[in-house]
């Protein structure tokens, strides 16, 4: 069983930001109430062991959800992820019209590429001393 002596020199750890020791440390505390998860959470956060982390920081929060730092912790987290998630879909978004120069992608994927092809075939048949859309 854990004692508060326990919990004091792994929140110690903990408060220095060394995560990597205050992850081991949790290891030998069986008694894994909502400071444990707490603490192991951020700890894996910090580590990069991001789907663990979620996990115990949201268990934390939902354990004891009038612990004030364990909501902010959990909150911090869903907004850096969504951040993330905004960033990553503007990028892949970003890249597709990278990828498909002249096309709107107003209509979808399916539209583009064969506006795409179209155009590549087009320009090969101008190379050629022909024309397929007289147009462009």
């Amino acid at each position: 069983m854990s004692t508060y002596a326990d919990y004091s020199q792994v929140r110690n750890l903990f408060s220095q930001g060394n995560f990597r020791n205050c992850y081991e440390a949790l290891n030998n505390i069986f008694d894994r109430n909502a400071e444990w998860y707490f603490m192991r959470g951020v700890s894996a956060m910090n580590l990069g062991y991001y789907e663990e982390g979620e996990d115990f920081i949201k268990r934390a929060k939902f354990m004891d959800p009038e612990n004030q730092e364990y909501t902010e912790a959990y909150n911090r987290y869903i907004n850096y992820r969504n951040g993330y998630n905004d960033r990553a879909n503007y990028y892949n978004n970003n890249r597709q019209r990278m990828n498909n120069p002249g096309c709107c992608c107003c209509c979808g994927d399916s539209c583009c590429d064969t506006l795409c092809t179209l155009w590549c075939c087009d320009s090969c048949c101008e190379c050629a001393g022909g024309d397929l859309i007289t147009c462009c």
